[in-house]
């Protein structure tokens, strides 16, 4: 005698549980946040690829120019001597002017420079925008002089918080220019002894 096994009632089939709702917007959260990192972590790496960096390249040929600027206003400028001790103000607007004539000229000369980088072209310009409104306030130092200013003064344009010659600085040391350091050039020395080092491409 054979047994049949007894016929389950839809009532009897035990229900499965669905999804928790509050779990599925933790899941989709979470995949949501992946995909936002994701993207972030691509524009990144686009990013980088293409931005220019903090101290754009400088060519081989273009720094070898710059170098050689550097030294023959250093050579040209050390061989003007020192001021006399009983020098007027008028002489010390003479000496200024005609360091700026050397200035001028050498900035001049960086100007017909087109390094091949297009970054690098853009942070040349910006160095020499730099060294022009330097040579601009040097000019305005010497005009007080001139007009007898009870206290003469040479303003550092400031960028940032701090002289443009920081940058200045830090592009010449970046792109082996050392030379072209305003202290090496004595740049922002107006008034008193000029104290060019012996060796013009020592770093500061």
């Amino acid at each position: 005698m054979s047994i049949e096994p007894p016929v389950e009632s839809p009532d009897d089939t035990l229900a499965v549980p669905g999804p928790d709702p509050a779990a599925r917007r933790r899941n989709r959260l979470v995949l949501l946040v992946v995909a936002v990192m994701t993207l972030i972590g691509c524009g990144a790496i686009v990013y980088n690829a293409y931005a220019p960096v903090t101290e754009e390249p400088l060519d081989s040929a273009s720094t070898a120019a710059v170098q050689h600027g550097c030294r023959a206003a250093y050579d040209e400028l050390r061989s003007f001597g020192p001021l006399a001790p009983t020098a007027t103000p008028e002489d010390r607007a003479a000496l200024t002017e005609r360091e700026n004539g050397v200035f001028t000229k050498m900035v001049d000369g960086f100007a017909t420079l087109s390094p091949p980088n297009s970054s690098g072209r853009t942070a040349l310009h910006d160095w020499i925008a730099d060294w022009r409104a330097l040579v601009v306030r040097r000019a305005d130092y010497a005009h007080q002089l001139r007009n007898h200013a009870a206290s003469p003064e040479l303003v550092i344009p400031i960028n940032a918080g701090a002289p443009i010659t920081d940058r200045m600085n830090q592009y010449a040391r970046t792109h082996d220019a050392v030379g072209c350091e305003t202290h090496n050039l004595q740049a922002e020395i107006v008034d008193g002894v000029r104290d060019y080092p012996n060796d013009p491409t020592a770093s500061s």
